[in-house]
């Protein structure tokens, strides 16, 4: 628009198709249209029958879910530079929208219901007759239900994600340039896990199926043949702000520095966009969990160096050609430091233990060997549980690092129960309530660069990762307290061993991918490495 002001706008239009299945062997499930599970012709699953009854009949191949045609994405940005500063000051700002389509995984949920899961809650020892290809369970008079997984299929929204930012840089003397920088982000039709079909309120004992009432015994009158039913919407939501100051150099008279610090906040529902989170403890409430992502960093900080040392040829000392210029010249000096706060924690709760006869005796749900699960609010079976926090007691111990407990057991609660065992509410901690410990670590390398011909050079290097050989402590990998009341205590939770405990680096901790601690990098002892490449 003028020489020291620029504006982009723009939008994009996307598409994202629905997988069809050739040979029409889709299997979904709709609680609502097909009040249970759709079927195409090619399928190798056998219908629930009787029918469920109001019912509409199920198409020859059931789409996975609808497509949807309003992924429009408008797209601004301009840049000033004021002449007021003589071109050593520019200001940046933008905004935008991107959609996406979410993992394959997520989307086939019809594809994986081709295969029905059953969970049998049961003290009796496996059978051979249990491991073959179509289980007969008819030996165990405990319930068993089908639990296929399931899809929102009507109204969808493909994910998409606001991004904006704000930046402010300017030119320092002695080539140094520092800038502030604000970044904002807003996702929007996350995938969310949860669950359907759960126990209806207050939860009830149903002789017909040796279950809880369900949302679906109304349209099987001789029996529900589902259980709970995992399913993935397009109702996850998340926020992100952050903070950025950064000074820097570019390589100049043999030195350049980078410094970045980063205040920020990431905060969701539990929903991590590819539908991995585990749902909420409350399925009708996904605001109860909101609180700070997995993989939220309050403060971060990195620095990074690199120094040439000035001898040799070309250098202001001992500059020299020959022999002795190829020993003493092109050495150099490198560096990386790093330094962040913790992630956050969340204490869960198992409610998977079979209810205790002797502690409540007049529980049908205990006289038919039935889960804990059945005394929550809902009788939910599929998401986690949180348990409540002890007014008083400190959540964190004071541990003296390696293979000591971080987090306090004692500190939590199951929540209240009322006359007959069931719990009166949901847990009562926060997502994130507890936070691993800080990180820190430097690395240091001492670089050799030798040119051999005009067009072969050979650089070696001598790289020691965490130099100081400081300790680094993962995030505890266990932290599930068991459900386990007493007659005493009704709201008792047992803690194995090695709960809160910290026991790895944090190459390798619970809220990451790896499968392992890595050879080098963060998070391992002071590790020393020899290079040498050729270049040319």
């Amino acid at each position: 628009m003028t020489p020291t002001f620029t504006f982009t706008a723009g939008i994009r239009w996307d598409y994202y198709g629905v997988a069809d299945e050739a040979t029409n062997r889709t299997t979904v499930f709709d609680l609502n249209q097909f009040h249970g599970v759709c079927l195409g012709s090619g399928s190798y699953n056998v219908a629930p029958s009787p029918a469920p009854i109001d019912t509409p009949p199920c198409p020859r191949n059931p789409a996975l879910y609808n497509a949807s045609y309003r992924n429009f994405d408008p797209r601004l940005s301009l840049a000033w530079a004021p002449s007021a500063f003589h071109g050593k000051t520019v200001i940046r700002a933008g905004y935008g929208i991107y959609h996406g389509a979410a993992q394959n995984d997520d989307l086939n949920a019809g594809l994986e219901s081709d295969t029905f899961r059953i969970k049998v809650n049961s003290a009796t020892q496996l059978q051979p007759a249990y491991a073959q290809q179509d289980p007969d369970l008819s030996a165990i008079a405990t319930k068993q239900a089908n639990h296929p997984r399931a899809l929102q299929r009507e109204g969808r929204r493909d994910l998409y994600v606001e991004s904006w930012g704000l930046t402010l840089e300017h030119q320092l003397p002695a080539k140094f340039t520092s800038s502030v920088q604000y970044i904002g982000s807003r996702g929007v039709h996350l995938f969310s896990r949860g669950a359907v079909n759960l126990c209806t309120e207050p939860v009830t004992y149903n002789p017909v199926d040796t279950d809880c009432f369900r949302t679906l015994d109304p349209y099987y009158p001789a029996g529900n043949p589902f259980g709970s039913v995992d399913i993935k919407r397009d109702i996850g939501a998340s926020t992100y702000h952050a903070l950025g100051l950064s000074l820097e150099r570019r390589l100049t008279n043999g030195f350049s520095f980078q410094s970045r610090y980063t205040w920020s906040h990431s905060i969701n529902d539990g929903s991590v966009g590819g539908g991995e989170s585990t749902g909420p403890e409350n399925v009708n409430c996904l605001e109860c969990d909101k609180g700070p992502s997995i993989y939220d960093i309050r403060h971060n900080v990195a620095v990074n160096t690199v120094y040439e040392l000035p001898f040799g040829p070309g250098k202001p000392y001992l500059d020299t050609t020959g022999a002795l210029g190829k020993v003493i010249g092109g050495w150099s000096l490198s560096s990386i430091g790093l330094w962040h706060t913790g992630h956050p924690l969340t204490v869960q709760m198992d409610l998977s233990g079979t209810i205790d006869p002797t502690v409540f005796p007049s529980s049908l749900f205990a006289q038919n060997q039935l889960s804990y699960n059945y005394f929550l609010p809902d009788g939910n079976d599929v998401t986690n549980q949180r348990p409540d926090i002890v007014p008083g007691v400190p959540l964190m111990l004071s541990h003296a690092g390696l293979n000591s407990p971080l987090v306090n057991a004692a500190a939590f609660q199951a929540p209240p129960v009322d006359g007959n065992g069931n719990f009166t509410r949901f847990g009562n901690e926060p997502n994130g309530a507890i936070r691993a410990p800080n990180v820190w670590q430097i690395d240091l390398a001492l670089t050799k660069e030798t040119k051999l011909t005009e067009r072969i050079s050979m650089e070696f290097a001598v790289q020691a990762f965490n130099i100081f050989n400081h300790v680094q402590l993962a995030d505890p990998l266990d932290l599930t307290l068991a459900y386990a009341p007493t007659q005493s205590n009704l709201q008792n939770l047992t803690a194995k061993g090695d709960f809160g405990l910290i026991n790895s680096s944090v190459n390798f901790n619970s809220n990451n991918d790896n499968a392992g601690p890595g050879n080098t990098g963060t998070g391992t002892p002071r590790q020393l490495q020899f290079m040498l490449r050729f270049k040319f």
